[in-house]
């Protein structure tokens, strides 16, 4: 949750060995759009496509708490969604960072 932080970015390639001044950072936004896929949609696809959501829900089937995970995940999507046609569009905000080494 810190790989936003641009103090812990800079700690990390830090420690790798990448100096401070050879390390670029810029806020940008990634647009979610399909005209056709509804936010359930999308978190299905997520679901089944995407490592990170496959591995949450997992780990949420484990511990019984599946419908619990897919509940909170659909009412997220359905709250960021930004159609106005039944399809969806979500932007996600995202840190691109670039280290020259």
């Amino acid at each position: 949750m810190t790989w936003g932080v641009d103090s812990h970015i800079i700690e990390r390639f830090g420690a790798a060995g990448v100096p401070k001044e050879r390390i670029t950072m810029e806020k940008d936004t990634f647009q979610f759009v399909s005209a056709r896929k509804s936010p359930a949609d999308l978190v299905e696809s997520f679901r089944r496509f995407y490592g990170p959501t496959m591995n949450a829900y997992a780990a949420a089937r484990d511990s019984r708490r599946e419908d619990e995970l897919h509940a909170q995940l659909l009412e997220l999507v359905r709250a960021q969604n930004r159609s106005p046609h039944g399809g969806t569009s979500i932007p996600a905000t995202f840190l691109r960072v670039t280290a020259r080494i």
